[in-house]
């Protein structure tokens, strides 16, 4: 195995979110596809500090693809900000601006709060 390497492959590192608040998470939907993160990282970091996020995507089977499956945007993203007053400030400035010709809908992520976490 190489060094630092996790058994070879060229499967990507594997990111977990990271634990915060609920009150720091954010949806972000009506994001056109082929948009990058760093993209809407750069138009949502106006509203505050980042934390963490990033454009949830589907796997969809792809013959040509040598994994035989390729990733697509669900036209959204899950941003997490490293206060709730960051999260509140993004979602009051930042609804409805545009991003690469599209109004973004810009709302507290209920997904993340209505899962319970138990440790």
């Amino acid at each position: 195995s190489p060094p630092g390497g996790g058994g070879g492959g060229s499967r990507p590192k594997r990111m977990y979110w990271p634990r915060c608040p609920p009150e720091c998470s954010v949806y972000v939907g009506n994001i056109r596809w082929g948009t990058r993160w760093e993209e809407v990282r750069q138009h949502m970091s106006k509203g505050g500090q980042i934390a963490f996020g990033r454009i949830i995507k589907k796997a969809l089977e792809d013959a040509n693809d040598p994994r035989g499956v390729r990733y697509v945007s669900r036209g959204f993203a899950i941003v997490q900000y490293a206060s709730p007053e960051d999260a509140k400030h993004a979602i009051d400035t930042l609804n409805g601006s545009e991003l690469k010709g599209r109004k973004l809908f810009v709302r507290p992520d209920a997904t993340r709060r209505n899962k319970g976490g138990s440790a």
